[in-house]
């Protein structure tokens, strides 16, 4: 069973990377059946709109707050823990302390082949604690600045994600994807003590300037998202995929019009901005230990991950499902979601690619394969639930199906309550 989900997601994933390749280099031989259909007029929002959709995106996260407090006391039955510490769970608590006193707030000793006064907390990319301390100069308590800076960004990218789906397909469909973002199983991570709402923003800021092709606001958007997320580099996909098709870059090198192809060049740096990000981690990690890729060491000599190929991560996913030794809980709140979210997104991209942008379905192919390229998953649907291309490809979906958006409404805001009270309550391995 385990190879069998593992053979089949190679293959659906070689046949999306050929026909996107098909579609970016313009094959003719592909004919009709990769052929654009997509045809949607943008809309440009307005001061009443972005008060709106920031209103809903406040008052969601209100209460999401009010559910998780009444969750927790009244079917939980938790006395003896704070609201606060409720939302301190799992890697919140490294979060915490880098916002505190920075990465060598947190130190552990016996670490298998590394030794004693172990900074752990370097797998921890800096953007969400630098925003939380910042924020606490203000607020004076870490703990609600946390859920604060997290408030602050989801909100900020709720308008953003809306304004550039809007220029692209409309209010309408906009308002359906920020909804179902919204309303994501794993959505709650974006109210809690942890750098999903911040990764969230930075990316739609990041795709809304490049929508507006403000190639530099972009590349800024782009480094920030760099330093949020090691993923946050992969944004370079949409930033790349827009630029080749803006410029008509590849058809210019065919037909050999190289003033037109110089003419696009100056553009190019900005594209490349969001590594700066990932190189100004490297350089968090060279400050503190002398190795710039030390985090990599902590992955697999703390956190038991590494890198693995789709594959083999898929394997082991399966074989973790289907272990006697799994608890059922973990089961329902981790294995199954993770494989689900995988091959439904896979599908999903292999029956709306024609109506969507290149550089909307390869963004999100390739986010998806790096984010499940792990010998251990046990947060893929925490990363998937700021995969900003997924619901948008879902709202477009829906604008059709009005009963399909109704079910995944009711559905997602369930699944969402139930998975909240696993994380907050600390019973279960939802992390």
């Amino acid at each position: 069973m385990s190879y069998f989900a593992g053979v089949m997601a190679l293959l659906l994933i070689i046949v999306l990377v050929a026909i996107m390749v098909c579609r970016v280099f313009g094959i003719k031989k592909a004919g009709t059946l990769l052929e654009f259909k997509g045809k949607y007029k943008g809309e440009k929002t307005c001061g009443k709109d972005i008060l709106a959709i920031g209103g809903e995106a406040l008052f969601l996260r209100i209460l999401m707050y009010l559910v998780c407090f009444l969750l927790l006391r009244l079917v939980y039955m938790i006395e003896d823990q704070t609201f606060l510490e409720w939302w301190t769970k799992w890697d919140a608590t490294n979060y915490i302390g880098i916002a505190e006193g920075g990465y060598s707030e947190i130190k552990i000793d016996d670490v298998v082949n590394m030794g004693n006064d172990i900074m752990q907390t370097l797998v921890f990319l800096p953007l969400y604690p630098v925003l939380v301390a910042g924020i606490n100069f203000i607020v004076g308590d870490v703990y609600v600045s946390a859920l604060v800076t997290s408030t602050i960004c989801f909100v900020t990218g709720a308008i953003f994600m809306y304004m550039a789906v809007a220029k692209i397909y409309g209010k309408s469909i906009a308002e359906k994807a920020v909804t179902l973002l919204s309303v994501f199983p794993f959505a709650f991570y974006y109210g809690g003590m942890l750098p999903e709402s911040t990764f969230f923003m930075v990316t739609a800021i990041c795709i809304y300037f490049t929508i507006e092709r403000k190639w530099l606001l972009a590349g800024i958007a782009g480094a920030f998202c760099g330093i949020a997320r090691l993923q946050g580099v992969l944004v370079i996909a949409f930033m790349g995929i827009e630029w080749l098709q803006e410029y008509n870059v590849i058809d210019n090198m065919f037909k050999k019009e190289w003033k037109s192809f110089v003419a696009s060049l100056k553009k190019l740096p900005f594209v490349f901005m969001p590594f700066l990000g990932t190189i100004g981690y490297l350089i968090v990690n060279y400050a503190y230990t002398k190795d710039a890729f030390y985090f990599m060491k902590l992955q697999h000599n703390i956190w038991g991950h590494g890198f693995a190929d789709i594959y083999h991560a898929m394997v082991n996913l399966v074989n973790n499902l289907l272990s006697n030794e799994t608890d059922i809980k973990i089961v329902f709140a981790v294995w199954i979601p993770q494989i689900v979210i995988f091959f439904g997104v896979l599908v999903l991209i292999f029956c709306s690619f024609k109506r969507h942008r290149d550089s909307i379905s390869i963004y999100l192919l390739i986010y998806l394969i790096i984010s499940y390229s792990t010998d251990f998953l046990i947060s893929g649907g925490r990363y998937m639930s700021a995969a900003i291309p997924l619901f948008i490809i879902l709202g477009e979906m829906c604008e059709k199906k009005p009963l399909v958006y109704k079910w995944l409404v009711i559905t997602g805001v369930s699944l969402m309550i139930i998975l909240m009270g696993c994380h907050c309550s600390g019973y279960n391995m939802v992390t």
